[in-house]
């Protein structure tokens, strides 16, 4: 930088022949770099009051916000009885996926598959369900309850 505050030519540009001329510009810039955007991740989840939780389920919302790891919501499937006690499910799919949806505590954990399989047409069918936790428990029972298999407000894991 010296050489060109010089008017010189740099070392590291000088041909070997003195006769040779060389011609580069500088560009002197002023302004700042600009700052890439931060993406931001919305929530997603159900909101629960403390304390008191006789009122949970009047009080209860679900709010689920599309991102590109969001799955849309199957138009064929599951009906749930708004009469009965439900719940939400988040399924974590093996692709990333996160699908949450509602289901009665009498649903059975073939429902559950019975949605996924509604979301992801021509998907593979040859995976196992499990919850998260530890030691993950493996759903492997077709005809058990959401209620039975003590899922209310849960995470269920794909594995192919």
């Amino acid at each position: 930088m010296q050489s060109i505050r010089k008017s010189e030519c740099p070392n590291e540009l000088e041909p070997s022949d003195r006769k040779t001329h060389v011609h580069f510009n500088v560009t002197r810039s002023e302004e700042d770099c600009p700052v890439p955007e931060k993406r931001h991740v919305s929530f997603q989840g159900v909101r629960r009051p403390s304390g008191n939780t006789s009122n949970a389920a009047a009080v209860e919302s679900t709010v689920v916000v599309s991102s590109f790891t969001s799955a849309p919501a199957p138009s064929v499937g599951l009906v749930v009885d708004q009469t009965q006690p439900s719940t939400s499910i988040q399924v974590r799919l093996a692709d990333g996926t996160r699908i949450v949806s509602r289901f009665n505590f009498q649903h059975s954990i073939r429902d559950i598959r019975g949605f996924i399989d509604a979301s992801r047409p021509g998907g593979s069918s040859s995976y196992q369900l499990q919850t998260v936790g530890f030691p993950p428990k493996e759903l492997s029972d077709l005809d058990q309850t959401i209620e039975q298999a003590d899922l209310a407000n849960s995470v269920v894991i794909q594995k192919l």
